[in-house]
């Protein structure tokens, strides 16, 4: 995966999880976060 990434959310479905995308391929993916 590339390091290329931004933050397009700081909440997903579920407030442990953050919404980023990759800027390489523009594809959407779930980051969770660390407690």
């Amino acid at each position: 995966g590339s390091a290329d990434t931004e933050e397009s959310s700081r909440f997903g479905a579920t407030s442990c999880k953050a919404l980023w995308r990759c800027l390489a391929c523009r594809e959407p993916f779930e980051y969770l976060k660390e407690i």
